[in-house]
């Protein structure tokens, strides 16, 4: 690469770093040193000199000595120079077959992959429990197919939803680029080691090259990692050796007269001032959280007075102010920090300014690549995450500082044990190329901005991601990318993220409250079953309450949405929002209408977005404060039985629980033209039906319960009475049978007694037997009936006590005897049996017999 590039240095320092202490690195002459030694984070080094030939290719000598033994043989006339050049030719073909080999490398590749990826893409059944459960390493190994299987039924199944089949997404091209990319950077190692230096030094370079003209972030090194943490955490280690000089040798000793601190915004990424903090072992303390401004300025940008004060008061306190960490588009609310100032501040007290946030793409976009951009001294980009390109590594730019600094904090360090981590990005970069790169931010950008547009003039929505100055008017995307614009300008005109919520149309500003987030729960997963494409989240702010947020900027399937799909998105938000502003206009009515009703109770339904519930209640139970647990049975069991009813008219109903764990009739969301009064008046008439069907089979339950009862105890008195009447002998074994040849026995008179549900009437079953007939009481009779049979013997009237349980306070009536009844009990002389121990009779008009 030619000397004098600005966005190399990185690369450069790589190559001249010496390697870190415990660390082996093979002379450069060296070229069949096993990679394991010269590859664990170890500095790239670009040779200087042409390299020498190793040993081991110049011990082919014997292939120049062969001549001179052929001259020798033929001078002593020995027939034997044929073997040695058999013996050479025999060697050229084990070369050859050699190079054969190394050469079908990538064909061998080609033909397992296909294999292996044509059993997890094959689609298959759930392996059984034993076979994919854990287990202990095998002692001689598995075949390869077996370990493909076990690992396609771990992508496809999960034991703990096990209905559930997953599948990989969908690779455009630049994604399969950077999936192949990943088995090259693993292949690669094989290779020479000095070769591989080489390698790596390359595609290092180039990246830092295009990376730093993306951003215009000139005069800078790079530093490509894994975790996204990891960048600033060795840009903080650097400032360390930096501004402690004795910070090498003496460790956290030299910290102690001042130490540093840490101050970031409360709207950066969570976790990550502490996360540093941890990494370098300063402890929490050396942290200082800035708040956002309260009064003047965006509420959710950094206090750059109060970041003031705070730089004041440590410089004051013998502490020395180390790092300040801006937003910049991040987070949830995707704020941007005033930039500019915080800058100023941090040259003021010698401190280090970085950068993170989804605005800062936006530096690619101006169409001046010579005009720097100054941004902060260090600015992590998740690149994989705003191409929505998969598995590329994180980029951090940095300004350049002593070389032992960098070293120290290992910067220019490259792990080629592993993998070569910066292929992936080379060959996204190359793939994509400057205009692909651009052309993707600027599209998240532009369906950003049209979107949060059109928010903005929406009632009863508030937007809390920041609005470009001028309410977005004044500046288009269009604009940033074709005419001259500051840093500071460009930053607060992108929009890295549109974030809203439904809100009363009296609200103020503060947290929504509860009901309204369950509104907005609703909104986001009705415009989210619309419209699928545009991946909305809801996130839950601490500040705000549940809020929704799409951030085109993030995911790998931006480049996919177009303008139209942000068109029916804003279409289906109109829609939902009408359903909203009805919903919440007629749920005052609704509570209104509930609170007149004598058998309505409104129930609060913890999560439910509509107009809420409404529980039924008999009027038995209306007066019983507080409820007993069989009360509280019979009023979930009626009021699921009035869902159902409910369902089949409308199926708008459905049951819900309260917050005290009973359930209720649930409404959902309505529309303006919807009458309430009319579902109400269903519910209620509805539930009246049922409470009444339930008293009619509680008197029938209580019926058959006494009539059976007042049964068996009129057989037994009967059967002693027999008993006696008959004599003893009769009943005595053997004797009783002499004496029944020599007396025969009466026959008997009575069979039984049947009960009439109708008249509730038990009676003795002689007529039955008799006549084969039985005769319907309650009617007057008729002349044809003047003829019919006479009234059984034995006739008692059955009623149902008072206490009958019910739905509803039951009035019992007692059954009138008929004409002509000869014995007869009130049924106020027969015990009573709780209905719950007996099954509930569901016909009417049915006669029970019971046999004696």
């Amino acid at each position: 690469m030619p000397e004098g590039e600005n966005a190399t240095p990185a690369a450069n320092e790589a190559a001249e770093a010496p390697p870190e202490e415990g660390e082996s690195v093979a002379p450069a002459s060296t070229v069949d040193a096993p990679p394991a030694e010269v590859t664990a984070e170890t500095p790239v080094v670009a040779p200087a000199e042409p390299v020498a030939a190793p040993e081991g290719q110049e011990e082919k000598a014997p292939e120049a000595e062969i001549p001179d033994a052929v001259e020798e043989v033929k001078q002593e006339e020995t027939p034997l120079p044929k073997e040695p050049a058999e013996e050479v030719t025999e060697g050229n073909e084990e070369d050859e077959d050699a190079d054969e080999e190394e050469e079908d490398v990538f064909g061998a590749l080609s033909v397992f992959t296909s294999e292996v990826f044509g059993t997890l893409g094959s689609p298959a059944e759930p392996l059984p429990p034993d076979e994919k459960k854990p287990q202990g390493l095998a002692v001689n190994g598995q075949d390869p197919a077996n370990t493909m299987r076990l690992l396609q039924d771990l992508l496809t199944y999960d034991d703990e939803e096990p209905d559930i089949t997953y599948g990989l997404g969908p690779l455009d091209l630049n994604g399969r680029v950077s999936v192949v990319s990943h088995l090259l950077a693993a292949l690669v190692t094989t290779l020479d080691p000095q070769h591989l230096r080489r390698l790596a030094t390359r595609v290092m370079s180039d990246s830092c090259l295009w990376i730093s003209r993306l951003f215009r972030y000139f005069d800078s090194n790079v530093y490509i990692h894994e975790d996204i943490r990891e960048g600033v955490v060795r840009v903080c280690r650097m400032l360390l050796h930096t501004r402690y000089p004795k910070y090498s040798t003496e460790g956290y000793g030299a910290l102690y007269a001042r130490p540093p601190v840490i101050y970031t915004s409360s709207t950066v990424r969570p976790g990550l001032p502490q996360h540093i903090a941890g990494m370098l072992g300063l402890g929490s303390g050396c942290v200082r959280v800035v708040p956002c401004n309260t009064i003047v300025g965006s509420p959710v940008a950094m206090d750059t007075a109060a970041l003031d004060r705070m730089l004041a008061e440590d410089v004051a306190a013998q502490k020395k102010p180390l790092l300040v960490i801006a937003n910049a588009g991040g987070g949830a609310v995707s704020g941007v920090d005033n930039v500019g100032r915080i800058q100023e501040l941090c040259n003021s007290y010698e401190a280090w300014l970085h950068v993170e946030g989804h605005a800062l793409a936006a530096l690619t976009l101006p169409n001046a690549p010579n005009l720097p951009a100054k941004v902060g001294d260090s600015m992590t980009l998740p690149l994989s995450l705003w191409l929505g390109v998969p598995s590329i590594p994180h980029v951090t730019l940095y300004r350049a500082c002593e070389a032992s600094a960098v070293h120290a904090a290992g910067l220019t360090a490259l792990n080629l044990h592993v993998r070569l981590v910066s292929l992936p990005l080379w060959c996204t970069l190359q793939v994509l190329g400057q205009s692909g790169v651009v052309a993707r931010f600027q599209h998240a950008f532009e369906l950003s901005h049209a979107l949060q547009q059109h928010l903005a003039s929406l009632p009863r929505i508030r937007l809390l991601s920041p609005t470009p100055p001028g309410g977005g008017a004044a500046i288009s995307i269009h604009d940033l990318v074709n005419k001259p614009v500051g840093t500071v300008q460009l930053l607060e005109t992108v929009s890295g993220a549109v974030v809203f919520q439904y809100v009363d149309e009296n609200n103020t500003g503060g947290k929504n409250p509860e009901y309204y987030d369950n509104l907005n729960s609703w909104l986001g997963q009705v415009v989210r079953r619309d419209v699928g494409i545009i991946p909305l989240e809801l996130v839950q702010l601490e500040t705000a309450g549940l809020v929704l947020r799409w951030s085109p900027i993030e995911g790998p399937e931006t480049h996919h949405i177009t303008m139209a799909h942000v068109d029916l998105f804003i279409h289906s938000l109109h829609h939902q929002l009408d359903i909203l502003n009805a919903t919440v206009k007629q749920r005052k009515t609704f509570t209104e209408l509930v609170a007149s009703a004598s058998n309505l109770q409104l129930v609060d339904i913890p999560g439910w977005a509509g107009l809420g519930g409404v529980r039924y209640l008999p009027d038995l139970l209306m007066t019983q404060d507080p409820l007993s647990e069989s009360g509280k049975e019979d009023i979930n069991s009626l009021n699921i039985h009035l869902v159902q009813l409910l369902k089949a008219s409308d199926s708008a109903f459905s049951l819900g629980e309260g917050s005290d764990r009973m359930n209720c009739v649930r409404f959902g969301m309505v529309t303006a033209e919807t009458d309430l009064s009319e579902l109400l008046s269903l519910v209620i008439n509805t539930g009246k039906d049922i409470e009444t069907s339930s008293k009619f089979l509680d008197q029938m339950t209580d019926i058959v319960q006494k009539g059976i009862e007042a049964a068996t105890e009129d057989l037994r008195r009967e059967n002693e009475e027999r008993l006696w009447q008959e004599g003893i002998l009769r009943h005595v074994p053997i004797v009783g049978s002499v004496y029944n040849w020599f007396s025969p026995p009466p026959p008997p008179g009575i069979k039984g007694r049947t009960l009439d549900l109708t008249a509730g009437v038990l009676e003795s079953t002689e007529n039955i037997y008799r006549y084969h007939m039985q005769i319907r009481h309650g009617t007057a009779p008729t002349r044809a009936e003047t003829k019919l049979p006479p009234a059984p013997s034995v006739q008692t009237p059955v009623t149902p006590s008072a206490s009958s349980p019910s739905h509803s306070r039951s009035s019992s009536t007692t059954s009138a005897l008929s004409p002509g009844s000869a014995h007869s009990r009130q049924a106020s002389d027969q015990p009573t049996t709780d209905l719950k121990t007996n099954p509930s009779l569901t016909a009417n008009g049915i006669t029970a017999s019971v046999q004696g």
